[in-house]
């Protein structure tokens, strides 16, 4: 994606400020990041799609570039859905595709079955529509652990962060160590995400952790039979956080969905293997969604 993206700024419902950022022309392709991602998680995916589409993102409320919640608590599925509306009313202004990453698909799921009408397809990356704590180390407990640890980290949140940047003070060193244990694959470009890290370390902790907790209260699985839209869900074999089965199921569910699984893939498939999402995106593009 050789074109610069150019950054607005808009109102949600509920007046909350959102960055949102603007790259070439034709059909849309709406993406919805990952919890801890910004647009520049796409990069290295978006250098290499070859469908002209217009890409527009966002970055969520009260991380990155935008501000903070009206209300502490406004940061469940339902609010991140609302400002994806914002974004297609605003911005948009046409039926798009939507393409989600991790949160990103509970975002993009959620606002497909609240407006039909303004999704053309879905593409669904290492991302469950709901119960996402499941697949945290393939282990149940999870579900578990994980609300009281955010607490916990939510009201330690400025030590948190100073050991977040300490760690992060060697981006490059911290992603190799992640490659190392199996977190990323051998194949990340690790400039891309040492990029990313830098930028992870700094976000509001507080907002982050009540973020997570609100991700863990939304399930949209029992609905995913009512989307009626041609679908991509993928998923990576090694992925830490989402068994191969669960993508399996979630494919499964949806009458127009079709699977497909990157061997050795961890959750960060588009800087891991970035031309090969990339080509069959195109050809889900291409072959699924007729041109306007």
């Amino acid at each position: 994606m050789d074109a610069p993206f150019n950054e607005t700024r808009i109102r949600s419902r509920d007046g909350t400020d959102l960055a949102v950022q603007v790259a070439g022309e034709g059909p849309p392709l709406v993406l919805a990041n990952g919890l801890g991602g910004s647009l520049r998680a796409w990069g290295p995916f978006l250098d290499r799609l070859e469908s002209p589409r217009r890409i527009v993102s966002w970055d969520y409320r009260g991380l990155y570039r935008s501000g903070p919640p009206t209300e502490p608590s406004a940061v469940t599925i339902e609010d991140h859905a609302a400002d994806l509306g914002a974004v297609m009313g605003q911005v948009v202004g046409e039926p798009a595709v939507l393409m989600g990453w991790s949160m990103g698909v509970q975002i993009a799921v959620e606002y497909a079955l609240q407006h039909p009408e303004d999704v053309t397809g879905l593409v669904l990356v290492a991302g469950s529509p709901g119960d996402p704590y499941a697949g945290v180390l393939h282990a149940g407990a999870s579900r578990v652990i994980i609300p009281p640890a955010t607490i916990a980290v939510e009201a330690a949140a400025l030590p948190f962060s100073l050991a977040m940047r300490a760690l992060t003070a060697s981006p490059r060193r911290a992603a190799e160590a992640l490659r190392a244990v199996g977190v990323l694959a051998p194949s990340a470009d690790l400039d891309a995400f040492t990029d990313l890290a830098h930028e992870f370390a700094r976000l509001d902790w507080r907002v982050y952790m009540r973020t997570i907790r609100a991700m863990g209260r939304h399930d949209a699985r029992p609905r995913l039979g009512e989307l009626g839209v041609p679908t991509l869900v993928v998923g990576g074999t090694s992925d830490l956080f989402l068994p191969e089965a669960s993508v399996e199921a979630i494919a499964g569910a949806g009458p127009e969905a079709e699977l497909y699984v990157l061997p050795g893939g961890t959750h960060y498939l588009p800087v891991e293997f970035p031309g090969e999402l990339a080509d069959r995106v195109d050809r889900f593009l291409a072959d699924r969604i007729p041109a306007p």
